[in-house]
């Protein structure tokens, strides 16, 4: 009955297109396609924008949350650790696959920890950028999957401001997030927050604490701006494992003791700069450094990483619709294991990039090259090199005031990350894929309009599993060619006090001699209805749709497909117009019994069980 009332909902949606609203979304500012800003209508990809007031309507409470609202992207929670982003079917190694970015900066890791995103607080988000099979030339390894790119929100240009905002909720969560911002003088902004989060978690021996320090400042110089951000976080956490099918069934909230649990601990330093210099009307010179420090220690394991990245860029705008994008970047990255190995991982890299995007009557063309240099360094990795290449093609017809269509071809790689090479079978060599890719945006009436369709192949992916004589499962450089294949469509209509969002993506995937990626549901659809009752009152009720899978490890589609399921939230918001707001909110209305993650072995099918129906409460105060 549910699944009905949802489709439903979908086809209805979809007919409503009233009103001559004028739309805002092709006009969105998006800075990751080319680290230059720009708008959704000009960038020849599926770009889907979250701004910050989507995020709060919708309930999201962390990264992770927001982006299950995106039909592209696919949000893999296991026990222990952080979320995973997965676009366009990337499987078991989508943390490697995609690079996640704050405000341009990468922030994954040279190991399979890849990003961590759990300790950015929602309330500091301006908008998420995701952009699939984006940005191979402008960030380069990895960038295979696509760019997801959080834009926190910069200090106002007012004398005090600030928030105070509270919430409770179901199994024992409780949060407190401070704001604080001035202005000292005329050209320097300077913003202060703390985040304090609790929550002991749906099942047995599960717990996750956040406290999370910022400091930002922006200073305005008369032809440009520098900014400088600290941020310090410390997580505590523990995850219960997995279960098996009988256990499920008994009670799907214990935690068994004979499996592998996690109680670990992280704690991570982050500095960042960022200077935009406008020389004349038309050169911008931007450069953008950052620094990570993290530790993690977990079950006996122990170690520290550290990230130093540095980017400068140059943009010559030598017609009015017309630039030229270069520049490079410099990533160095180390870990130290203080446990089971006791050595010393490096990956270093020396990156090179050009785009040109021109403007001809009503076509655009985009080209972009890549050359970047990585090396690998260790106690025990064998010293290796690499020089790869990366290329992006685009081509874009304006047939309209509003509409518009392309046609792109991207070339990307992806190397090993160091805990893949500490467990791999021979000798190793980076991925390579090759994305073609259709589309159209526009609006009509008062409906936004985007789709996609895309076709990708993939030499050499690397994979962990067995080989073809059924050899123990090492990480490995598969044979043959891998192929995922899809569309994404995409609407939004505009009314006096509605708004309904509807996204659908549909993919089909195939390795190994015509087996599916294992993990992907061949559907994801999100539909996501807002209702402004008055300038006070909203309502906000989103529904996501996930088709059925192989379980992930399951690389041979022996074992049975995870079950397709709905999820549903509700979110209420009141504003008294004198700073204080009120959210009440259900998540997963209808008490639907699914899995954050469905593993496969030997043995069977292991289960994480996913929360049941949950409630929550909050109070914001702003000044």
């Amino acid at each position: 009955m549910k699944k009905k009332f949802c489709v439903a909902g979908l086809l209805l949606a979809s007919t409503l297109a009233l009103g001559e609203e004028k739309s805002i979304k092709l006009e969105e500012s998006v800075i990751t396609s080319e680290n230059t800003e720009t708008t959704v209508a000009d960038i020849p990809k599926n770009i889907t924008v979250l701004t910050g007031e989507e995020i709060s309507q919708r309930g999201a409470k962390s990264v992770a949350e927001a982006l299950k609202l995106v039909s592209s992207v696919v949000v893999k929670e296991m026990g222990g650790a952080d979320a995973a982003f997965d676009m366009r079917g990337q499987g078991a190694t989508a943390k490697s696959n995609v690079i996640v970015l704050v405000d341009g900066a990468p922030i994954n890791s040279i190991d399979l920890s890849g990003y961590q995103t759990s300790n950015i607080a929602v309330d500091n988000i301006e908008r998420i950028e995701v952009i699939p099979s984006g940005g191979s030339v402008l960030y380069g390894d990895g960038a295979i999957g696509g760019t997801i790119n959080i834009v926190t929100k910069a200090p106002e240009n007012k004398l005090n401001y600030g928030s105070l905002n509270t919430e409770i909720g179901s199994y024992g969560l409780k949060k407190q997030h401070l704001t604080y911002g001035t202005k000292l003088g005329e050209k320097l902004l300077v913003e202060v927050d703390y985040l304090k989060k609790e929550k002991d978690g749906y099942r047995d021996y599960e717990k996750d604490d956040l406290e999370n320090f910022g400091f930002r400042t922006r200073y305005k110089l008369d032809k440009g701006e520098v900014k400088f951000k600290y941020n310090y976080s410390k997580n505590k956490f523990r995850a219960p494992g997995s279960l098996n099918e009988l256990e499920v069934e008994e009670d799907r909230t214990q935690s068994n003791s004979n499996v592998w649990r996690v109680d670990g601990k992280t704690e991570k330093n982050n500095f960042a700069g960022d200077y935009v210099y406008n020389i004349n009307s038309e050169l911008e010179f931007k450069l953008l450094g950052t620094y990570a420090h993290e530790s993690y220690s977990s079950n006996g394991s122990n170690y520290k990483t550290e990230i130093k990245y540095v980017k400068p860029q140059l943009k010559y705008t030598y017609l009015k619709e017309s630039y030229l994008v270069f520049g490079g970047d410099l990533y160095k990255g180390e870990t130290k294991d203080f446990a089971y190995g006791k050595g010393k991982s490096e990956k270093n890299s020396l990156g090179g990039f050009l785009i040109n995007s021109s403007t001809i009557n009503n076509f655009r063309f985009t080209q972009g090259y890549r050359r970047q240099n990585i090396e690998y360094k260790g106690d025990k990795l064998s010293n290796k090199k690499f020089k790869e290449d990366a290329i992006e093609l685009t081509g874009s017809y304006l047939y309209s005031d509003s509409g518009s269509t392309y046609v792109g071809y991207t070339k990307g790689f992806r190397t090993p990350n160091t805990d893949e090479i500490n467990a791999w079978d021979g000798e190793f060599i980076p991925q390579k894929s090759e994305t073609y890719e259709i589309g159209v945006k526009d609006f009509v009436g008062n409906t936004y309009v985007s789709s996609s369709l895309f076709y990708i192949e993939t030499e050499n992916e690397i994979f962990y599993g067995i080989n073809e004589n059924g050899d123990a499962k090492k990480n490995r450089n598969l044979n043959g060619t891998s192929k995922r294949k899809g569309i994404e469509f995409s609407l939004e209509h505009y009314f006096d006090k509605l708004t309904i969002s509807e996204s659908v993506t549909y993919m089909k995937t195939e390795f190994k001699k015509g087996k599916d990626i294992p993990g992907i549901p061949n559907v994801k659809g999100v539909l996501n209805l807002n209702y402004k009752f008055n300038e006070k009152l909203s309502f906000n009720n989103s529904w996501e749709y996930y088709g059925n899978s192989f379980a992930n490890g399951d690389e041979e589609n022996k074992g049975k497909k995870v079950d397709d399921y709905f999820l549903s939230n509700l979110t209420a918001m009141y504003d008294f117009q004198d700073g204080l707001i009120i959210t009440v909110g259900v998540n997963n209305l209808f008490d639907e019994k699914y899995y954050n993650y469905v593993g496969y072995n030997s043995k069977g099918l292991s289960y994480y069980p996913a929360a049941e129906r949950n409630y929550y409460v909050g109070f914001k105060y702003s000044f």
